[in-house]
Order: C-alpha cells, then sequence, then structure tokens
C-alpha cells in the first residue's frame, strides 16, 4: 500500500497542476486575445437566437399565448428551437477555440479561420451535439426548479438526483468537443471516451476550472471597486466609470470564458499524450508524465 506522506503528495501535486494549469491557460489567452473575438460572437449570435425567441410574445403575436395567457404548443416548440439554436452557436464557437488553442499548445500559430474551419469541419457532430447538450440543460434546469418548488424531503430528493445527474454529465462531456473536432470521433465515443480520460485527469480538470473562477472573481473585485470609486469621483459624470466598469466586466468574461476552453484543449493533450502540451512545458510545467496511450489522430 502507498504511505500516506506520498498519497498526500500526489493530491497536492494535482491540485498545483492544476491551478498552474488555469494560470497558463489565461496567459495563453492574454497572449492570443483573438481567441476572445470567438467568445464575443457566440455572444452576438446567442443574444441575436434569445431577443428572436422573444419577439412573438413581444409583438403579442396570436400563436404564441392563448386567451388565458399560457404559451401554445407553437410556441412552445419555436422557443425549444430557439435554446437548441443557442446550444449549438455555444458549442460551435467552443470548439472553433478548442481547435485555435490545440494548435496553438503545440507550438503552431494559428489564424481565426483555422478555429473557425476546424469547427465548421465537423458542422454535423456540432449540430447533434449541440442538439443533445441543450436537450440536457433543459432537462437538468427543469429538475433544479422542481426542487425549489417541492417541499421537504421531495424537495431534498430532487435536488440530490439534480446534482448527480449534472456531475455525470459534466464527467461524460467534458472532452466531447476536443474529442468530436480534433479526432472526429462521433458523438457517442466521444463521450464514452470523454469519462475514461475525465478520470485519469479528474484532479486537474477540477483545480484548473476553480482556479480561472478564482482569477476571474479577484479582476472582477477590482474592476467592481474601480468602477464604484471612477463613478464617485466623476460626481455629475458618474455614467462614465460605470460604462468603463461595464465593458471591463465583458473584457473579463470573454477572458475567462475563452480560457476555460484553452484549458480543456491544454487537459486533452495532458491526458491523451501523458505529458503537458509544449507551450506549457516552455513556460515550466515540464516536470510531469503520465503513463498513457498512443497519441490521437489530429486535427
Amino acid at each position: 500500500m502507498m504511505p500516506f506522506s506520498a498519497l498526500d503528495m500526489g493530491f497536492f501535486d494535482t491540485i498545483g497542476r492544476g491551478w498552474k494549469m488555469s494560470k497558463l491557460s489565461m496567459a495563453v489567452v492574454k497572449k492570443d486575445p483573438e481567441l476572445m473575438v470567438y467568445v464575443f460572437l457566440s455572444g452576438i449570435m446567442a443574444l441575436g437566437a434569445m431577443v428572436a425567441m422573444g419577439l412573438p410574445e413581444f409583438l403579442n403575436m396570436g400563436w404564441a399565448r392563448t386567451e388565458e395567457g399560457k404559451m401554445t404548443p407553437a410556441y412552445m416548440g419555436f422557443v425549444f428551437a430557439g435554446y437548441m439554436g443557442i446550444s449549438i452557436i455555444v458549442t460551435f464557437w467552443n470548439s472553433a477555440i478548442v481547435a485555435n488553442a490545440y494548435i496553438r499548445l503545440n507550438g503552431g500559430d494559428p489564424k481565426f479561420v483555422d478555429g473557425f474551419g476546424a469547427a465548421f469541419k465537423r458542422i454535423h457532430l456540432i449540430i447533434m451535439w449541440g442538439i443533445i447538450a441543450g436537450t440536457v440543460g433543459l432537462l437538468l434546469k427543469a429538475l433544479k426548479q422542481a426542487a425549489r418548488e417541492q417541499k421537504g424531503g421531495g424537495a431534498v430528493l430532487v435536488m440530490i438526483l439534480q446534482i448527480i445527474g449534472a456531475t455525470i454529465w459534466w464527467i461524460m462531456s467534458f472532452f466531447v468537443i476536443p474529442l468530436m473536432v480534433i479526432e472526429g470521433i462521433g458523438v457517442g465515443e466521444s463521450m464514452k471516451k470523454s469519462k475514461q480520460m475525465f478520470m485519469k485527469t479528474w484532479g486537474e480538470n477540477v483545480t484548473s476550472g476553480m482556479g480561472i473562477g478564482i482569477i476571474t472573481a479577484f479582476f472582477g473585485l477590482i474592476i467592481v471597486v474601480i468602477g464604484v470609486g471612477l463613478s464617485i469621483a466623476l460626481g455629475p459624470l458618474w455614467y462614465i466609470g460605470a460604462i468603463v466598469g461595464a465593458i471591463a466586466m465583458v473584457i473579463l468574461i470573454m477572458w475567462s470564458s475563452a480560457a476555460e476552453q484553452v484549458a480543456v484543449a491544454a487537459l486533452y493533450i495532458f491526458s491523451t499524450t501523458g505529458k503537458m502540451p509544449g507551450l506549457y512545458q516552455e513556460m515550466g510545467m515540464n516536470d510531469f508524465k503520465m503513463q498513457t496511450g498512443p497519441a490521437p489522430q489530429r486535427l
């Protein structure tokens, strides 16, 4: 049996690697700010889809609501299609980020069209996965809402089911996008392989995600403090401080969102090759190797 001290050191090593990966993922986006353009386009297109979903009700179209004020089956189908569209949009641009980051992490110099082209090449898989991910997302939201409406033991049971379902889905879906986009593997096989890969690097997966969240929260707090201070200092022109703070917060969210996908690409490389990405090794993460199988086929 492995001594407790060895297990302890392995645990903290895993946390350390995950934390370093989160910082380096943020640094990659800082070095390649064009990655945030993907996030910006994703946000604009998703916002457009949301506006389109709400237009029939905003314009008081007769087919959207019944006389009692309830959603008609037609409008429910329209809204569901809109949700699926948003899911596909987000999946497509996340795929573009992962593809672009994969090239960068392996020492390449990708352009905007490289990520777009790689995602478009797998558009059939992206549409399938977007619909599946969107449907599961709605089901998990429905469970969460049901937990709020329940009382006593029923609420606890539904909440537990929702947490278990969300965790299983996270594990099954974590590496699906890089597997689809980089290797061209089908959705079903990608989900199976994602589970296997996640179990090998779960510590780094969790810690890197938490690290990006902590870094984002830290800079977000700074932005709020500066924005509020600027608004107070400007007096009647307080709105300038509010606008500056809002723009800075949007940029931070785009930076964080792009970094999350860079981290997924880095973890994918780590899980499939047993080595840290070449760019990360150049930045100091070259002291760990993991036993693994043959390297996957490339883009």
